[in-house]
C-alpha cells in the first residue's frame, strides 16, 4: 500500500508579501474555546440572566382567591358557577317530588319527574344567578366606596342583592326573607373562602 494515505496534508502559508489571518479575539474566540473545550457553545449573557421565579405558587395566585380580580372575571364566574349549583340543585329536588308524586305507568311516572325537573331546576338557576349577578355589583361598589375588603362587604352586599332582587314583589315579608336567606349565604361562602375551605 502506498504510504501517501499516512501523511497529513500540509498547511499551506500564504504566499510571502501576504499578511496573515487576523487572530480570533474577543466573542468570536471566547466561543472557540468554549466549543473546543466543551463541545458546545456557552449560552448567551440575555439568557443567563432571564429572571426566573423561583417561589412557589401560593393559594392567592388561584382564581376562587382573588377577590381583586377584574369585575368582568369574577362576575362571569360567579354567575355562572351559582347557575350552575342552581340548576343541579332544583333539578334534584323537582326529582324528588316527581318520584314522590308517581305515575299509574313507567310513562306517566317518567314524565312527572322530567316536568318538576324542567320546572325547579331552570328557575333555582336563573334566581341564583341574577342575585350572584346584584351581589358582585354591589359588592365591587361597597368595596370601592368604603377602601375595605372584608366580610362586611360581603354581608351588606348579600342582603342589598336578596332584598333587590324582590323589589317589586308585593309586600316587604318576600323582600326580608330573600334579603335575609341571601344575605347569610353569601357571607357564609365569603368566610369560606377567606378561610381557604373552598
Amino acid at each position: 500500500s502506498s504510504p501517501d494515505h499516512c501523511v497529513s496534508p500540509r498547511r499551506e502559508l500564504p504566499p510571502s508579501g501576504t499578511a496573515a489571518p487576523p487572530a480570533r479575539t474577543g466573542r468570536a474566540a471566547t466561543r472557540m474555546s468554549d466549543y473546543l473545550s466543551t463541545g458546545g457553545i456557552r449560552s448567551p449573557d440575555i439568557l443567563i440572566n432571564t429572571p426566573r421565579r423561583t417561589e412557589a405558587v401560593s393559594r392567592d395566585d388561584l382564581f376562587l382567591e382573588g377577590y381583586g380580580r377584574q369585575f368582568g372575571e369574577k362576575m362571569t364566574y360567579s354567575v355562572g358557577i351559582t347557575y350552575g349549583l342552581g340548576l343541579m340543585t332544583g333539578g334534584f329536588y323537582g326529582a324528588m317530588l316527581g318520584v314522590r308524586q308517581g305515575g299509574a305507568t313507567s310513562k306517566l311516572f317518567l314524565n312527572s319527574v322530567l316536568n318538576s325537573c324542567t320546572r325547579y331546576g331552570p328557575a333555582l338557576g336563573n334566581q341564583s344567578a341574577i342575585i350572584t349577578m346584584f351581589y358582585v355589583s354591589f359588592h365591587g361598589l361597597i368595596g370601592w366606596a368604603r377602601g375595605e375588603d372584608d366580610v362586611v362587604n360581603a354581608a351588606t352586599a348579600g342582603t342589598l342583592a336578596g332584598a333587590f332582587y324582590k323589589v317589586a314583589g308585593r309586600g316587604w315579608q318576600p323582600m326580608a326573607k330573600y334579603a335575609a336567606v341571601s344575605g347569610g349565604v353569601f357571607t357564609g361562602l365569603d368566610l369560606l373562602f377567606r378561610q381557604g375551605y373552598i
